[in-house]
This record gives C-alpha cells, structure tokens and sequence, in this order.
C-alpha cells in the first residue's frame, strides 16, 4: 500500500507547524509538490485517525505547538533531528567557525588565499588561460573566510535559513552544486571586476537565495522558509549597492561575488531536475 495523502493545499501555506507535531511523534511522512499543491502523504495508516485530527485542529487554528506540549522531543532530540536533515549545511557552519578561528589565530596560514590569481589581475583577468592556469581552488577559497565576526554570523545566519531546506527538500547533491557554482561564480565576477584581496561566503549564500526563491516563485518546490526573508536579502543588496554608489566604499561588499552567486544560483534552479520530496 502506497503512502496515504492527509491533506492537499496551496503552495503558498505554511504546513511547518504539522510537520513539526509529526516529527515531535515521530510519524514517518514527507510533502510533495504535486499538480500545483502541497500534498501530505502518511507513510503508516495506523496514524491517519491521529493526524487526520491535528490538520481539523491546523485549520481551525487550534493546534498547540509541540515545543510547548508534554510529549514533544527533548531539546538534544530536536537538535539533532534538525542537523540530520542538513548535515552538509550544519558541517560547512563548523568549517566556517574553524577557518575564521584559524585565520585569526595565525593569519600568515590563510591569508593568501583571499588574493586568488594575483599574479593575472589586471592584464590577465580576459585571458581564458589564465583563468585555467589558476584552478578552481584558486576562485573558490575567499568563500571560506571571513575577516570581522559580524560578516561572519551574517551569513550563517542566512546560510542556515536558506541552505537547510534546500538540503533537506532538494537533497545533498543539489546543495553541492549549489555551493561550489555559485562560490565559483561570486568570486570570479568579483575578481574580474575588483581584483585580488577578498573573501566571504556571500556569494555562495545568494547562490542558494537565487535557487531557493526561482523554484519557489515557479511552484516547482516549497520550502519551510519565512515570506519575508527573500525580500528582505534583495532590499539589504539592493540597498548596499545604492549606497556605495552615492558614497564609494561605504560598505564595503563585495557586489560581484553577491550578483554572480545570485544569478548562478537562479541559472541552476532553472535547469536543475525538481525533486518530488519533501519532509520525510
């Protein structure tokens, strides 16, 4: 017997606070997207009388959050269900503290590697060869540093909110692709355009804002991430490039790494196979 669909509803509704009551059960089930709507499916019919309940209580706006309910899982429980839906996302948050740690600890160690190709730029940045002579590596280890804390907790606050549930909606592979692209990409368009002397995951963080909300915007998928939070990235980048363009170097962003991970990103959500999961 195949899985049981519970509940049928428009892309735009938010069915985070039944997911989260499932997994606080620990009621196998997954959302797909499906003829245009969110389709909750019911892997054991044993629960279906169960669930059936909470979605009357959903809709009627009566359901209690499992955080405040006597049967929800424990903090460690919790915690750790959410990283295993993104380990890859949660692994590169540790590497980001490392690295940062690291680079402040003993900077002669990584600094270089926020000067990629120094030695092409600037007679050199049209030259295909010298792009090839520079490797892969060369363009995509700025993404790995960062110089001030607070550019640092920036983005993996952003990288949390957007990455996870790429992960855990698309799968790991497509969270990959979209990291090593869009980080390529960034920092390409911001070494042709400023040269050497940059770093940041930025461009990989609007890498995985263009995929996210491309494939959101087209009902190709749905992902458990608050309305506003897309706008609210565009208006901050929109808003930093107005304001280094009244004022140069006011706010010193790396604009090429931002506009080259988010147009790759948005490219690759176009041309990317959609997944049929979800919460599973």
């Amino acid at each position: 017997m195949g899985p049981l669909v519970v509940l049928m509803a428009e892309p735009g509704v938010d069915l985070s606070p039944l997911t989260r009551q499932l997994w606080a059960h620990r009621i196998v089930h997954r959302v797909v997207f499906k003829d245009g709507k969110q389709c909750l499916l019911l892997a054991d019919p044993a629960n279906l009388d169960q669930v059936r309940q909470w979605v009357e209580e959903w809709q009627a706006g009566t359901l209690r959050d499992p955080d405040n309910g006597p049967v929800a899982a424990g903090t460690v429980t919790k915690a750790m269900m959410v990283i295993g839906q993104a380990p890859v996302a949660f692994v590169m948050i540790l590497a980001w503290l490392l690295l940062y740690a690291v680079l402040n600890i003993q900077p002669e160690w990584l600094f270089e590697w926020t000067l990629p190709a120094m030695e092409y730029w600037p007679e050199q940045r049209s030259n295909l060869e010298a792009w090839f002579s520079a490797g892969i590596w060369e363009f995509l280890r700025p993404a790995l540093l960062h110089f001030s804390l607070v550019h640092l907790l920036f983005n993996l606050f952003w990288w949390w909110i957007l990455a996870r549930p790429i992960e855990h909606r698309d799968g790991l592979l497509s969270l990959l692709v979209v990291m090593l692209v869009a980080g390529l990409v960034g920092n390409g368009v911001q070494w042709w355009f400023s040269g050497p002397g940059f770093g940041g995951a930025s461009g990989i963080v609007f890498g995985a804002m263009g995929w996210l909300g491309w494939r959101q915007l087209r009902g190709m998928a749905v992902y458990d991430v608050p309305p506003a939070m897309l706008p609210l990235m565009a208006g901050w980048m929109l808003l930093t490039i107005l304001g280094d363009q009244l004022i140069p170097g006011l706010t010193n962003t790396a604009h090429g790494a931002h506009l080259g991970g988010l147009v790759s990103g948005i490219l690759l959500a176009m041309i990317w196979p959609s997944r049929q999961r979800g919460t599973s």
